[in-house]
């Protein structure tokens, strides 16, 4: 498994919630049983959020501006799986190796812990 990292389509945080479905009108299942005094009773189960916490969108689109800042540099990274570990690679837009980043330093930089 390998992917890269490149430019994001700005456009996508506005797709990222979903709408929500329509609610079914009180009483059109009323002897369905559970689901029928769930529908009757207007309440809606949400396992998963429509949509993802604020504060994960401000995360998403800080690592999409980074990225962005990274591809204006002329600079991608590439991710892959080598014998069981991660590689990460920096590249030039035309796919050359400029050099391969320890998996140590990505924590690092995660963690906010840059050393130039």
């Amino acid at each position: 498994m390998s992917f890269d990292i490149n430019a994001i389509d700005p456009a996508r945080n506005l797709r990222l919630a979903p709408e929500r479905p329509a609610v079914r009108a009180a009483g059109t299942d009323a002897d369905a049983g559970f689901a029928g005094v769930l529908n009757a009773a207007d309440v809606t189960v949400d396992a998963i959020p429509s949509a993802p916490p604020p504060e994960v969108m401000d995360e998403v689109l800080a690592a999409q501006r980074a990225i962005e800042e990274m591809h204006d540099r002329g600079r991608t990274l590439h991710f892959s799986m080598d014998s069981g570990r991660v590689k990460i690679l920096l590249q030039d837009l035309d796919g050359n190796v400029i050099k391969e980043v320890p998996s140590s330093k990505a924590v690092d930089i995660a963690r906010g812990k840059v050393d130039e």
